[in-house]
Parts: structure tokens; C-alpha cells; sequence
């Protein structure tokens, strides 16, 4: 195997750091993949073996990067999540695993049941989150949550592959129904579209490769129109997502890699479970620069059929993101405003703890179930929720309610890293993830053709719909028809998204879609509600009026002192633009987590809890492929054709309404619309 033109690939993001008011300092960078190569393959378990393997070796840099962990790994809090019953006496509060050592704590009790916890000595060295367990006492049942407030930045990387040097091409082919009849079909792929260049037969639009049966027929998805009779065909290369191994990777000094299987807590299987992509990030408290350099992810070739002597193009792609861990934390702030947030039962404006991922029950009266304070037909806008103080629904245990750890993505998607999946797609996939066909005039938009609010990605080359060779996109919010110069905008974040592209993106990353509680989560983290907070944790918030330096990695706002995009616009602005060197949580408007933009710029798309739709999420991730029609082809996702089963949380740039962390005024608003202040952002539960 060799690589042809293994591709730099550069995904540009900027970074900001605030941490709950924390002396932490907040900065802004690039996040760059460089020196790619394919080293050290190993080949000797046969010929084309599946088990063959081979490293990509690549550099990864960004500026600021960061990890916090309480003083010395200590812990900092223990929350109770059950009180369990029985107790006669204080039990044993017995704390283990974790990494550390030390830790030592005290119960009370209150009719027989666990009412507090206190720390008595906070230990040290801890770098995950230790087991709290109760023995004693004479009851049972008390279950508890530590926390060690350890939290950091990643690079989720994630690797494409295309085989051959050129599209195959075949004269003298046959076809029977759907199977198809040519010299060889080496280097032939799965997905591949096909069409016919010259000769008799007619291949039925958009087919593509379904399987490949031996080593002269394939099989296509739609059966011919016209049978092929001594036909020439072209069949068009793919990118596609390589199948990484969960171990033998190499981390750079100072690193951690994580594998991020497919279904994480499942067992490992290099073809059925492997690992989509990696998180990286720093194996030890500290902030500055990241220089990772001879990073090496083991590619199990063979498991993606890839023949040892194929020749391969390869691009590795590289995401920011923020850890959250797991625990405790609350839904809903308290407020009395009509907004129908999360509460305790359906009678008060009590916040609702989540404990744990097990099921919950929605609606009812009871103060064990997670209710709304207001009924759903009493809001302004969105569709009606099925469970109210009448009626009850089941949100089962499969559904992520955020306590357990997970990443998110540090900032909205942008326009550049939208601008290269598009360039990974087939002709008909880009089709269908744009606003405007592949086929048209250079210089129009790709998500709507006139570019309005700073929509800044264009058709740079167009495609063609009869050769089908894709469009190449570029950004261009300048509008000078120079493509991806400096202020072109690759840190804008992307409006004018529907709820198809946004789960198509997060799909080919192999990520998946938030639910509305880990928003609030990702938001809050587990600080106690502040009524009416925002994404920073307070009520306060400054506009801003407009921007200095627009398009660039240095777009700020124009007026000092602005710390978030709502109402002062009417276009989204860089991601993270509102940090600095010493700006703090509030003044960057950061989440708990330095998790950015969560309150304004862009509309967060969520999974919603009130639609049997959205019930039926069970946190699955996507795979690295789309459906040959460019849409998300994973289990139990919201579909972008369905009109039930996701929403929105945290306002826009054209507003100030909707920005508080709690407000679900549009939690259930699936609308199939492609509008200017709709974007999103994609989770991955933690390995």
C-alpha cells in the first residue's frame, strides 16, 4: 500500500477557554493536521488478510490548549443520588478506584435514609472519577456520585480514505438485472455511483455499487433501464471512513488517546465495533500550546477491504472538543417566566436533578417525575409536548440524559469545516446537503444561492451532473470570487443548516446529536440553577453591534465588552469571538465547561424529550458514511424528512429571546426549513 497525495488537511477552529470564573486564562487558535504519511504497515498475517494494519502518522497542533483538574486530583464534591432506606445508624462511605488515594468522607442520616455527605479529607492524584459506595448502617440502597472536577479540551481525528489513482473505467460490459459484468473489479468500492460513458445500456439514475459478488460482477442498487450490452462505464472513487484499532496507536509526548468505538462500553471488534476516531488531548494538568508531532493511529486497512497493494489517498480531519464529565446536575432554573422549563412534577418551579441514566418518568404529579411548569398548549411557539400533569410518558434508560461523561463539541459548526464535507461527498450527496445544485455557475452559494448573512460558502468548481464529478466548495464571505483567503470566514460559524445537514455532518464525524438534557448540562454543568441564567451561569449579557477584522481568525466584536451574539447583528460572527487573554466565564460567555456559544449566534438543534419520535433516541453515533442520497442512515435518528422529533435550545444572532440555558420554548420544532440563524453541534459519549 502507498500513499499518493496524502493530503494536509487543515480544519481551522478557535479556541476559547473560560472556566467557571476560574483563574484560567481564555484564548483563541487554530486547530491544524499536518505531515500526513501512511508508515510501519504490517501485513503479516497473509495476503489481503483482514487483520493487516498499518499506522497514519500525522502532526497535530493547537494554540491555548488546556486541562484543569482539582488541586492535586483531590475531590471537590459528592452528591447523593439515591437515599437508599433502612438506616439505623451512618453508614460507611467507602470510596475506591480512580486513580488516587486518600479520599475519606462521613454520612447522615434523616428517616432512614443517607441526607448528606461530607468530605473529610479530599485526597489527591485522582484522574477519573472514583466509585462511591455505602456498607453499614443496617439500610441499603444509598448511591452516590464524586466528583473530581477534571475536565479538558480534545482533538476528536478521525481519518478519510479514497482507493485508486483515477476513477476505474471498463469497456465491453454486460449487465443481467442488477448485476453487472466487467474485467475486474479491483479497486471497485462499495457506494461508488456508476454511469455509462458510451455504448448501449442506461443505468438508472443516482445508482451506486450495492456489493461486490466476485472478482469480474457487482451488484447495483436500481436495476437498468437499458441493460448494458458491450457498454463503457466509469465508476466514480469515494471517499470513506477508515476502521481504526482501540489499541497499538502511538501517543506524542505529553498525550492521551482515547479510542472512540463505534458503540463505546461494547466490545472492540475491528469490523463490526471499531474505532471511528480518537480524542487527544493532554495527560496532565496545564494550558498553553499543544505541538503534538509523530502522532500515529493504527488504520486496520484489511478490516475495510483494502487490498495490500492498493493505492490510497488519505485526509485526517481534527474537531475540538470539551469533556463533560459524568455526574449529577440539574434541569431548569427556578424562573416563574412562562417557558415551560424543566421542574419537579408539573405543580412548581422546583429544578429537577438527574441522577443517573436510568428511565424516568415525564409528567404525572409525583415529585419523582420530570415535569413542566407550565402546560405545553400555554407556550409561545413550537408543537405540543405529549405529557403533561394528566399525562405521563416514559423516557426510557437508553435515552443520554447527561450524566453520564460525554464530549461536546467546543463551538458551533463552521463554515469551513462544513465547506470540507461537502468536498468528501459524491455529485448526489452534495445535492442533497446543499441549497443549490452542484452543477451551477462558480460563485454561488452552497447553502443558498445569493449568500445572505454571511452564508460564505461557494461553488468554487462546479460539478456535473452527467459525468458526475461532485462541485469543489470554497469559502468565500468576502465575495471577491478570491476563494479561502484569511477573511473568507472559515471560522464563521455555518447558518442556513437544516436539521438533514447538521445530522449528516455529525454522522460522516462519527459524532451524534445532543439531547435537550445534555444541553443543559453541557451549559450548567453541576453549578445549582441561577433563575433565568444564561450559558455563563448569570443573567447579564452585552450585545454586540457589529465586528472589526470580519472573516478572519481575529474577528471580534466592534463594541467592547460584548459577550454574546443576539439581537445587536443580523449575521452569525467568528466562533468563540467574544474571549481574550483575561476575559473570565461571563465576560467570554462561556459555559461552565468553556464549552462556547451556547447561549446566541446559532440555534443549538437538539432531541428534545416530549415526542415519541425523540423517545426513541438511544444516543447511537454515526458511522463515517451517509446514504448514497447524502442523508444519515443511523438507527433510531430523528430523520431529516420527519416533522417530529427535534428542536432547538439557546436563541440566535436576531434576538435576544430564547438565550437562557432553561428556556425550551422551541425544544420540539422540527420544521423542514433551511433558515438563516439555524446551525448545530454534534456529541460523542465518552470511551
Amino acid at each position: 500500500m502507498r500513499c499518493t497525495k496524502c493530503i494536509k488537511h487543515l480544519s481551522i477552529f478557535s479556541l476559547i477557554i473560560a472556566l467557571i470564573g476560574k483563574p484560567i486564562l481564555v484564548f483563541a487558535n487554530n486547530i491544524a493536521v499536518s505531515n500526513v504519511s501512511l508508515v510501519n504497515r504490517f501485513n503479516s498475517f497473509g495476503v489481503n488478510n483482514p487483520s493487516n494494519y498499518i499506522h497514519v502518522k500525522f502532526d497535530l497542533s493547537w494554540a491555548n490548549s488546556w486541562r484543569w483538574n482539582s488541586t492535586s486530583g483531590s475531590i471537590s464534591y459528592i452528591g447523593i443520588k439515591t437515599g437508599g432506606s433502612g438506616y439505623t445508624s451512618a453508614p460507611t462511605v467507602n470510596i475506591t478506584g480512580g486513580g488516587g488515594s486518600g479520599a475519606t468522607a462521613t454520612a447522615t442520616i434523616s428517616g432512614g435514609a443517607v441526607t448528606g455527605i461530607t468530605i473529610t479529607n479530599a485526597g489527591s492524584g485522582y484522574t477519573s472519577v472514583p466509585t462511591v459506595s455505602f456498607t453499614g448502617g443496617a439500610g441499603s440502597g444509598a448511591t452516590a456520585d464524586a466528583y473530581i472536577n477534571s475536565w479538558w479540551d480534545a482533538a476528536w481525528v478521525f481519518v478519510k480514505f479514497r482507493v485508486g489513482a483515477s476513477n476505474p473505467t471498463f469497456t465491453g460490459v454486460n449487465s443481467s438485472g442488477t448485476t453487472v459484468t466487467v474485467t475486474s473489479t479491483t479497486n471497485l468500492r462499495v457506494g461508488m455511483p456508476v454511469r455509462v460513458s458510451s455504448g448501449t445500456g442506461a443505468f438508472a439514475a443516482n445508482s451506486v455499487i450495492s456489493s461486490i459478488t466476485n472478482s469480474t460482477q457487482f451488484v447495483v442498487s436500481a436495476t437498468p433501464t437499458t441493460p448494458l450490452s458491450g457498454a463503457s462505464i466509469e465508476c466514480i472513487r469515494i471517499w470513506e471512513h477508515t476502521r481504526l484499532n482501540n489499541t497499538g496507536h502511538s501517543a506524542p509526548s505529553g498525550s492521551t488517546i482515547d479510542a472512540g468505538l463505534l458503540t463505546p462500553g461494547s466490545t472492540f471488534n475491528a469490523t463490526t465495533n471499531p474505532a471511528l476516531g480518537v480524542f487527544i488531548y493532554r495527560n496532565s494538568a496545564g494550558s498553553g500550546n499543544n505541538t503534538f508531532t509523530n502522532t500515529q493511529l493504527r488504520w486496520n486497512y484489511g478490516a475495510n477491504g483494502v487490498a495490500d497493494d492498493a493505492v490510497v489517498t488519505v485526509q485526517v480531519f481534527a474537531i475540538e472538543m470539551v469533556y463533560v464529565p459524568q455526574g449529577s446536575f440539574f434541569v431548569g432554573d427556578g424562573s416563574t417566566e412562562q417557558l415551560a422549563q424543566f421542574c419537579v412534577g408539573n405543580t412548581n418551579t422546583t429544578p429537577f436533578q438527574i441522577t443517573s441514566e436510568a428511565q424516568l418518568t415525564l409528567g404525572g404529579t409525583s415529585t419523582a417525575n420530570l415535569g413542566i411548569n407550565v402546560a405545553p398548549a400555554s407556550r409561545d411557539g413550537g408543537q405540543p409536548e405529549d405529557f403533561s400533569s394528566a399525562t405521563t410518558q416514559t423516557l426510557p434508560a437508553a435515552y443520554p440524559k447527561g450524566f453520564a461523561a460525554f464530549y461536546c463539541m467546543k463551538y458551533e459548526t463552521t463554515q469551513g469545516s462544513y465547506r470540507d464535507f461537502l468536498n468528501t461527498l459524491t455529485y448526489q450527496q452534495q445535492a442533497t446537503r446543499t441549497g443549490i445544485a452542484p452543477n451551477s455557475p462558480a460563485g454561488n452559494g452552497a447553502l443558498l444561492s445569493t449568500n445572505n448573512n454571511r452564508s460564505g460558502i461557494d461553488i468554487q468548481t462546479p460539478g456535473n451532473d452527467i459525468t458526475l464529478v461532485p462541485a469543489v466548495y470554497a469559502c468565500n464571505v468576502n465575495g471577491n470570487g478570491t476563494y479561502n483567503e484569511t477573511d473568507d470566514g472559515e471560522w464563521l460559524a455555518c447558518n442556513w443548516m437544516t436539521w438533514g445537514d447538521v445530522t449528516a455532518y455529525l454522522d460522516w464525524s462519527g459524532l451524534r446529536t445532543m439531547t435537550e438534557l445534555e444541553y443543559e448540562k453541557a451549559c450548567r454543568g453541576a453549578a445549582n440553577p441561577v433563575s433565568d441564567e444564561l450559558a455563563w451561569g448569570t443573567i447579564f449579557s452585552s450585545v454586540m453591534t457589529g465586528v472589526t477584522s470580519g472573516g478572519t481568525a481575529a474577528e471580534i466584536s466592534s463594541n467592547a465588552g460584548a459577550n454574546c451574539n443576539a439581537g445587536g447583528t443580523s449575521f452569525p460572527v467568528r466562533v468563540g469571538a467574544f474571549a481574550t487573554a483575561s476575559s473570565n466565564r461571563e465576560s467570554s460567555g462561556a459555559s461552565y465547561y468553556g464549552i462556547m456559544e451556547l447561549s446566541g449566534n446559532l440555534w443549538e438543534r437538539v432531541i428534545p424529550v416530549g415526542a415519541s419520535t425523540a423517545r426513541l433516541f438511544t444516543g447511537l453515533h454515526g458511522d463515517g458514511a451517509l446514504g448514497s442520497d447524502g442523508n444519515p442512515n443511523v438507527t433510531n435518528w430523528p430523520g431529516p424528512g420527519t416533522t417530529s422529533g427535534y428542536g432547538f435550545r439557546g436563541g440566535r444572532f436576531n434576538g435576544t429571546a430564547f438565550l437562557r440555558t432553561s428556556d425550551r420554548t422551541r425544544a420540539q420544532d422540527p420544521r423542514l426549513l433551511r433558515i438563516m440563524d439555524w446551525s448545530g453541534r454534534g456529541v460523542r459519549t465518552a470511551p
